[in-house]
Protein backbone atom coordinates (compact mmCIF):
# COMPACT_ATOMS: atom_id res chain seq x y z
CA UNK A 1 0.00 0.00 0.00
CA UNK A 2 2.66 2.33 0.99
CA UNK A 3 4.65 1.46 -2.37
CA UNK A 4 1.43 2.50 -4.14
CA UNK A 5 1.04 5.69 -2.51
CA UNK A 6 4.69 6.78 -3.29
CA UNK A 7 3.79 5.67 -7.22
CA UNK A 8 1.09 8.20 -7.17
CA UNK A 9 3.09 10.73 -5.79
CA UNK A 10 5.75 10.47 -8.19
CA UNK A 11 3.38 10.53 -10.96
CA UNK A 12 1.61 13.47 -10.22
CA UNK A 13 5.33 15.31 -9.76
CA UNK A 14 6.05 14.52 -13.17
CA UNK A 15 2.65 16.28 -14.60
CA UNK A 16 3.35 19.11 -12.86
CA UNK A 17 6.90 19.32 -14.72
CA UNK A 18 5.66 18.57 -18.06
CA UNK A 19 3.28 21.18 -18.07
CA UNK A 20 5.58 23.87 -18.20
CA UNK A 21 7.92 22.40 -20.90
CA UNK A 22 4.82 22.21 -23.69
CA UNK A 23 4.10 26.17 -22.28
CA UNK A 24 8.07 27.43 -23.89
CA UNK A 25 7.30 25.45 -27.39
CA UNK A 26 3.94 27.29 -28.33
CA UNK A 27 5.34 29.43 -30.91
CA UNK A 28 4.46 33.62 -30.30
CA UNK A 29 1.64 35.17 -31.29
CA UNK A 30 2.22 37.42 -34.70
CA UNK A 31 2.41 40.93 -34.28
CA UNK A 32 0.02 43.08 -35.65
CA UNK A 33 0.92 45.74 -39.12
CA UNK A 34 2.06 48.44 -37.61
CA UNK A 35 0.04 51.75 -38.79
CA UNK A 36 0.63 55.44 -38.64
CA UNK A 37 -1.97 58.14 -37.94
CA UNK A 38 -1.82 61.67 -38.67
CA UNK A 39 -4.30 64.30 -37.73
CA UNK A 40 -6.33 66.31 -40.53
CA UNK A 41 -3.25 69.15 -40.03
CA UNK A 42 -0.41 66.52 -39.87
CA UNK A 43 -1.49 65.35 -43.84
CA UNK A 44 -1.96 68.55 -45.00
CA UNK A 45 1.29 69.79 -43.68
CA UNK A 46 3.28 66.70 -44.91
CA UNK A 47 0.98 67.24 -48.13
CA UNK A 48 0.11 63.71 -48.24
CA UNK A 49 -1.06 62.23 -51.43
CA UNK A 50 -2.55 59.24 -52.68
CA UNK A 51 -3.21 56.96 -55.95
CA UNK A 52 -4.98 53.80 -56.27
CA UNK A 53 -2.82 51.24 -58.40
CA UNK A 54 -4.08 50.15 -61.46
CA UNK A 55 -2.10 47.74 -63.83
CA UNK A 56 -1.59 49.66 -66.54
CA UNK A 57 1.20 50.33 -69.70
CA UNK A 58 3.58 52.88 -68.85
CA UNK A 59 3.80 55.80 -71.45
CA UNK A 60 6.44 57.69 -69.51
CA UNK A 61 8.09 61.38 -70.72
CA UNK A 62 11.35 61.30 -69.80
CA UNK A 63 13.08 64.60 -69.18
CA UNK A 64 15.99 65.72 -70.11
CA UNK A 65 18.25 68.63 -70.55
CA UNK A 66 20.03 70.35 -74.08
CA UNK A 67 20.97 73.09 -75.59
CA UNK A 68 19.67 74.55 -79.31
CA UNK A 69 22.24 73.87 -81.74
CA UNK A 70 22.93 75.27 -85.39
CA UNK A 71 21.92 73.01 -88.53
CA UNK A 72 24.89 72.50 -90.35
CA UNK A 73 23.09 71.75 -93.48
CA UNK A 74 20.83 75.51 -93.06
CA UNK A 75 24.16 77.17 -92.13
CA UNK A 76 26.94 78.76 -93.68
CA UNK A 77 30.33 79.77 -92.36
CA UNK A 78 31.87 81.55 -95.35
CA UNK A 79 35.95 81.53 -95.78
CA UNK A 80 38.29 83.72 -97.67
CA UNK A 81 39.51 81.16 -99.44
CA UNK A 82 42.36 82.97 -101.31
CA UNK A 83 45.18 85.54 -99.42
CA UNK A 84 44.80 89.52 -99.64
CA UNK A 85 43.30 92.77 -98.39
CA UNK A 86 40.06 93.53 -97.76
CA UNK A 87 38.43 96.67 -99.55
CA UNK A 88 35.29 96.74 -99.29
CA UNK A 89 32.67 95.24 -97.22
CA UNK A 90 28.89 94.42 -99.40
CA UNK A 91 26.88 93.14 -96.49
CA UNK A 92 26.16 94.59 -92.66
CA UNK A 93 25.80 92.22 -89.93
CA UNK A 94 21.62 91.44 -90.02
CA UNK A 95 21.20 92.18 -93.66
CA UNK A 96 19.27 89.28 -95.39
CA UNK A 97 21.12 88.04 -98.37
CA UNK A 98 20.36 85.44 -101.10
CA UNK A 99 22.52 82.63 -103.51
CA UNK A 100 25.72 84.69 -104.74
CA UNK A 101 25.33 87.86 -102.69
CA UNK A 102 28.48 89.67 -102.57
CA UNK A 103 29.71 90.02 -98.58
CA UNK A 104 33.39 91.20 -99.39
CA UNK A 105 35.76 92.01 -101.61
CA UNK A 106 39.59 91.31 -101.59
CA UNK A 107 42.36 92.85 -103.41
CA UNK A 108 44.41 89.87 -103.98
CA UNK A 109 47.30 89.17 -106.30
CA UNK A 110 46.00 85.83 -107.13
CA UNK A 111 43.33 87.41 -109.31
CA UNK A 112 46.19 89.64 -111.33
CA UNK A 113 48.09 86.32 -112.00
CA UNK A 114 44.52 84.11 -113.04
CA UNK A 115 43.03 87.27 -115.13
CA UNK A 116 46.74 86.96 -117.29
CA UNK A 117 46.32 83.74 -117.83
CA UNK A 118 42.86 83.72 -118.78
CA UNK A 119 43.51 86.69 -121.37
CA UNK A 120 47.11 84.43 -122.40
CA UNK A 121 44.22 81.46 -122.68
CA UNK A 122 41.21 83.44 -125.05
CA UNK A 123 44.39 84.72 -127.06
CA UNK A 124 45.65 81.00 -127.84
CA UNK A 125 42.11 79.72 -128.27
CA UNK A 126 41.33 81.95 -130.99
CA UNK A 127 44.58 81.50 -132.06
CA UNK A 128 44.09 77.78 -132.36
CA UNK A 129 40.33 78.13 -133.62
CA UNK A 130 41.50 80.20 -136.43
CA UNK A 131 44.41 77.72 -137.54
CA UNK A 132 41.88 74.93 -137.37
CA UNK A 133 39.16 76.96 -139.19
CA UNK A 134 41.73 77.37 -142.27
CA UNK A 135 43.06 74.22 -142.24
CA UNK A 136 39.35 73.10 -142.63
CA UNK A 137 39.01 75.14 -145.87
CA UNK A 138 42.65 73.59 -147.51
CA UNK A 139 40.90 70.37 -146.62
CA UNK A 140 37.80 71.14 -147.97
CA UNK A 141 39.77 72.04 -151.21
CA UNK A 142 41.61 69.20 -151.50
CA UNK A 143 44.91 71.02 -150.88
CA UNK A 144 45.72 70.42 -146.97
CA UNK A 145 46.64 67.10 -145.34
CA UNK A 146 44.26 65.56 -142.95
CA UNK A 147 47.02 64.61 -140.61
CA UNK A 148 47.60 68.48 -139.60
CA UNK A 149 43.91 68.91 -139.84
CA UNK A 150 44.13 66.41 -137.02
CA UNK A 151 46.98 67.93 -135.26
CA UNK A 152 45.20 71.15 -135.34
CA UNK A 153 41.82 69.93 -133.70
CA UNK A 154 43.88 68.48 -130.75
CA UNK A 155 45.65 72.25 -130.55
CA UNK A 156 42.33 73.30 -130.51
CA UNK A 157 40.96 71.34 -127.76
CA UNK A 158 43.83 71.77 -125.39
CA UNK A 159 43.48 75.58 -125.83
CA UNK A 160 39.91 75.62 -125.02
CA UNK A 161 40.21 73.13 -121.92
CA UNK A 162 43.12 75.53 -120.78
CA UNK A 163 40.70 78.45 -121.16
CA UNK A 164 37.67 76.71 -119.10
CA UNK A 165 40.17 76.02 -116.33
CA UNK A 166 41.51 79.69 -116.52
CA UNK A 167 37.61 81.05 -116.21
CA UNK A 168 36.81 78.32 -113.26
CA UNK A 169 39.15 79.75 -111.35
CA UNK A 170 38.05 83.29 -112.09
CA UNK A 171 34.53 82.15 -110.95
CA UNK A 172 36.35 80.90 -107.76
CA UNK A 173 37.53 83.75 -107.07
CA UNK A 174 34.37 85.77 -107.01
CA UNK A 175 33.90 86.65 -110.47
CA UNK A 176 30.47 86.76 -112.04
CA UNK A 177 29.86 85.52 -115.60
CA UNK A 178 29.54 89.61 -116.44
CA UNK A 179 32.37 90.18 -114.73
CA UNK A 180 34.09 87.65 -117.03
CA UNK A 181 32.95 89.40 -119.86
CA UNK A 182 34.40 92.99 -119.31
CA UNK A 183 38.03 91.21 -118.41
CA UNK A 184 37.43 89.30 -121.44
CA UNK A 185 37.20 92.86 -123.20
CA UNK A 186 39.99 94.48 -121.46
CA UNK A 187 37.58 96.81 -120.29
CA UNK A 188 38.13 95.61 -116.72
CA UNK A 189 41.60 94.44 -116.35
CA UNK A 190 43.11 95.47 -113.04
CA UNK A 191 40.64 97.10 -111.62
CA UNK A 192 38.80 93.27 -110.47
CA UNK A 193 38.52 92.38 -107.04
CA UNK A 194 37.89 89.00 -105.32
CA UNK A 195 34.30 89.11 -103.70
CA UNK A 196 33.30 86.47 -100.97
CA UNK A 197 29.97 85.49 -101.52
CA UNK A 198 27.33 84.06 -99.55
CA UNK A 199 26.25 80.18 -100.65
CA UNK A 200 22.77 79.60 -99.19
CA UNK A 201 19.92 82.56 -98.61
CA UNK A 202 19.91 83.94 -95.13
CA UNK A 203 20.90 86.61 -92.32
CA UNK A 204 24.00 87.40 -91.78
CA UNK A 205 24.36 86.87 -88.15
CA UNK A 206 28.72 87.20 -87.94
CA UNK A 207 30.61 88.97 -89.47
CA UNK A 208 34.50 88.50 -88.63
CA UNK A 209 36.45 90.90 -90.89
CA UNK A 210 37.26 94.41 -91.35
CA UNK A 211 38.00 96.84 -93.95
CA UNK A 212 41.73 97.21 -94.54
CA UNK A 213 41.70 93.60 -93.22
CA UNK A 214 45.07 91.28 -95.06
CA UNK A 215 43.61 88.16 -94.68
CA UNK A 216 45.68 85.06 -95.66
CA UNK A 217 42.69 82.62 -97.08
CA UNK A 218 41.91 80.64 -94.29
CA UNK A 219 39.92 83.57 -91.99
CA UNK A 220 35.69 83.18 -91.46
CA UNK A 221 34.27 85.73 -93.25
CA UNK A 222 31.03 85.73 -92.03
CA UNK A 223 28.27 83.38 -90.74
CA UNK A 224 24.15 83.47 -92.85
CA UNK A 225 22.12 81.32 -91.42
CA UNK A 226 18.32 80.38 -92.33
CA UNK A 227 15.86 81.72 -89.85
CA UNK A 228 14.91 78.67 -87.24
CA UNK A 229 18.17 77.06 -88.45
CA UNK A 230 18.29 75.18 -85.05
CA UNK A 231 18.21 71.73 -83.90
CA UNK A 232 17.95 70.04 -80.00
CA UNK A 233 20.95 68.44 -78.70
CA UNK A 234 19.57 66.25 -75.92
CA UNK A 235 21.77 64.56 -72.88
CA UNK A 236 20.40 61.08 -72.08
CA UNK A 237 21.65 59.13 -69.53
CA UNK A 238 23.04 55.78 -70.55
CA UNK A 239 20.28 54.10 -68.17
CA UNK A 240 17.54 54.97 -70.49
CA UNK A 241 18.63 54.59 -73.74
CA UNK A 242 17.01 51.18 -74.00
CA UNK A 243 13.54 52.85 -73.98
CA UNK A 244 14.33 55.54 -76.72
CA UNK A 245 13.54 54.81 -80.59
CA UNK A 246 14.11 58.11 -83.06
CA UNK A 247 11.29 58.90 -84.87
CA UNK A 248 9.84 59.48 -80.75
CA UNK A 249 7.33 62.63 -80.04
CA UNK A 250 9.53 65.62 -78.21
CA UNK A 251 8.32 68.35 -76.27
CA UNK A 252 11.47 71.31 -76.29
CA UNK A 253 10.79 74.65 -73.52
CA UNK A 254 13.51 77.02 -73.68
CA UNK A 255 14.86 78.94 -71.06
CA UNK A 256 13.75 82.21 -72.91
CA UNK A 257 10.72 81.42 -73.59
CA UNK A 258 9.27 78.49 -70.53
CA UNK A 259 5.74 79.07 -71.81
CA UNK A 260 6.07 78.34 -75.16
CA UNK A 261 6.05 74.53 -75.93
CA UNK A 262 7.61 73.16 -79.09
CA UNK A 263 7.34 69.99 -80.97
CA UNK A 264 9.95 67.83 -82.15
CA UNK A 265 11.10 64.81 -83.60
CA UNK A 266 13.52 62.50 -82.30
CA UNK A 267 15.47 61.78 -85.10
CA UNK A 268 19.14 60.64 -84.22
CA UNK A 269 20.37 58.73 -81.29
CA UNK A 270 23.69 58.91 -80.23
CA UNK A 271 25.79 55.70 -80.68
CA UNK A 272 28.74 57.04 -78.09
CA UNK A 273 28.64 57.38 -74.06
CA UNK A 274 30.44 60.11 -72.51
CA UNK A 275 32.90 58.49 -69.75
CA UNK A 276 32.52 61.86 -67.71
CA UNK A 277 28.91 61.90 -67.16
CA UNK A 278 27.39 58.54 -68.77
CA UNK A 279 24.99 61.13 -71.11
CA UNK A 280 24.12 59.82 -74.71
CA UNK A 281 23.67 63.08 -77.04
CA UNK A 282 20.86 62.90 -79.20
CA UNK A 283 18.80 65.27 -81.65
CA UNK A 284 15.80 66.20 -81.97
CA UNK A 285 14.56 68.25 -85.48
CA UNK A 286 12.14 71.21 -84.74
CA UNK A 287 9.66 72.26 -86.80
CA UNK A 288 7.76 75.51 -87.83
CA UNK A 289 10.14 77.45 -85.26
CA UNK A 290 10.30 81.32 -84.98
CA UNK A 291 13.87 83.53 -85.59
CA UNK A 292 13.80 83.88 -81.92
CA UNK A 293 15.33 81.17 -81.72
CA UNK A 294 19.27 80.58 -81.35
CA UNK A 295 21.64 78.60 -81.22
CA UNK A 296 23.36 78.24 -78.05
CA UNK A 297 19.74 78.69 -75.95
CA UNK A 298 19.69 76.13 -73.05
CA UNK A 299 15.87 74.14 -73.07
CA UNK A 300 14.34 71.71 -71.29
CA UNK A 301 12.92 68.68 -73.47
CA UNK A 302 10.67 65.87 -72.63
CA UNK A 303 10.92 62.53 -74.84
CA UNK A 304 7.97 60.14 -75.60
CA UNK A 305 9.05 56.50 -74.60
CA UNK A 306 7.91 53.43 -75.75
CA UNK A 307 4.76 51.99 -73.75
CA UNK A 308 5.82 49.32 -71.43
CA UNK A 309 4.27 46.37 -69.88
CA UNK A 310 1.24 46.52 -68.37
CA UNK A 311 1.90 46.51 -64.64
CA UNK A 312 1.24 48.38 -61.35
CA UNK A 313 3.51 51.83 -61.87
CA UNK A 314 4.14 53.94 -59.06
CA UNK A 315 6.13 57.07 -58.61
CA UNK A 316 10.47 56.50 -57.81
CA UNK A 317 9.89 58.67 -54.51
CA UNK A 318 6.74 56.66 -53.54
CA UNK A 319 9.46 53.98 -52.40
CA UNK A 320 11.60 53.82 -49.33
CA UNK A 321 14.11 51.88 -47.61
CA UNK A 322 13.42 50.99 -43.98
CA UNK A 323 15.24 48.47 -42.14
CA UNK A 324 17.00 47.63 -45.45
CA UNK A 325 14.18 46.65 -47.56
CA UNK A 326 12.23 48.66 -50.08
CA UNK A 327 8.45 49.57 -48.83
CA UNK A 328 5.42 52.18 -49.50
CA UNK A 329 2.53 53.28 -47.24
CA UNK A 330 -0.03 52.04 -48.31
CA UNK A 331 -3.55 53.85 -46.91
CA UNK A 332 -5.78 51.73 -44.69
CA UNK A 333 -7.86 54.40 -42.99
CA UNK A 334 -9.30 58.28 -43.39
CA UNK A 335 -6.19 59.35 -41.87
CA UNK A 336 -4.20 55.85 -40.94
CA UNK A 337 -0.79 54.69 -43.00
CA UNK A 338 0.55 51.36 -43.16
CA UNK A 339 4.02 50.30 -44.36
CA UNK A 340 4.54 47.26 -46.66
CA UNK A 341 7.48 46.06 -47.76
CA UNK A 342 7.16 45.32 -51.21
CA UNK A 343 9.33 44.22 -54.55
CA UNK A 344 10.24 46.21 -57.38
CA UNK A 345 11.56 46.75 -60.94
CA UNK A 346 13.58 48.65 -62.66
CA UNK A 347 13.01 52.25 -62.77
CA UNK A 348 11.86 53.78 -65.87
CA UNK A 349 11.69 57.26 -66.21
CA UNK A 350 11.30 58.43 -62.81
CA UNK A 351 8.36 55.34 -61.97
CA UNK A 352 9.02 51.98 -61.05
CA UNK A 353 7.14 48.76 -61.26
CA UNK A 354 6.01 47.25 -58.25
CA UNK A 355 6.12 43.29 -58.13
CA UNK A 356 4.82 42.31 -55.18
CA UNK A 357 3.67 43.57 -51.77
CA UNK A 358 0.74 45.52 -52.89
CA UNK A 359 -2.55 45.20 -54.81
CA UNK A 360 -4.41 46.58 -57.66
CA UNK A 361 -6.66 48.83 -55.57
CA UNK A 362 -4.45 49.73 -52.90
CA UNK A 363 -4.40 53.63 -52.40
CA UNK A 364 -0.03 54.37 -51.89
CA UNK A 365 1.28 56.92 -50.68
CA UNK A 366 2.94 59.14 -53.70
CA UNK A 367 3.83 62.10 -52.08
CA UNK A 368 4.71 62.68 -48.08
CA UNK A 369 6.15 59.42 -48.09
CA UNK A 370 9.18 60.98 -46.25
CA UNK A 371 7.22 62.11 -43.45
CA UNK A 372 5.54 59.40 -42.59
CA UNK A 373 8.44 57.08 -42.64
CA UNK A 374 9.54 59.92 -40.32
CA UNK A 375 6.95 59.31 -38.10
CA UNK A 376 7.38 55.38 -37.94
CA UNK A 377 11.04 56.10 -36.71
CA UNK A 378 9.76 57.64 -34.11
CA UNK A 379 7.09 55.45 -32.86
CA UNK A 380 9.69 52.45 -32.97
CA UNK A 381 12.72 54.19 -30.85
CA UNK A 382 9.30 55.34 -28.70
CA UNK A 383 8.91 51.61 -28.25
CA UNK A 384 12.48 50.62 -27.83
Amino acid sequence: MRAMSVALLCGAVACRRATPEVARAAPPARDEPRVIELTAEGITNAEVRTIALTPSALAARLPVIGTLMADPQRVARVGARFSGRVTALRARLGDTVTVGSALAEIDTVELHQVSTEYLTAVARAREAADALERQRVLVGERVGALQDLRHLEANADEANATLHEAEEHLHVLGLTEQDIRSLRARTSHGESRSVVRSPISGRVVAFSIGLGQVVAGTEEVATVAQPGAVWASLRVPEADMASLHAGAAVEVRTAAEPAEALSATLDFVGDLVDPATRMVECRASLAGVGASLRAGMSLAAWISLRAGPPALWIPEEAVLQHEASPVVFVQVGERRFSPRSVRVGAPRAGQVPVTAGVAAGDRVVVHGAFSLRGELDRAELEED
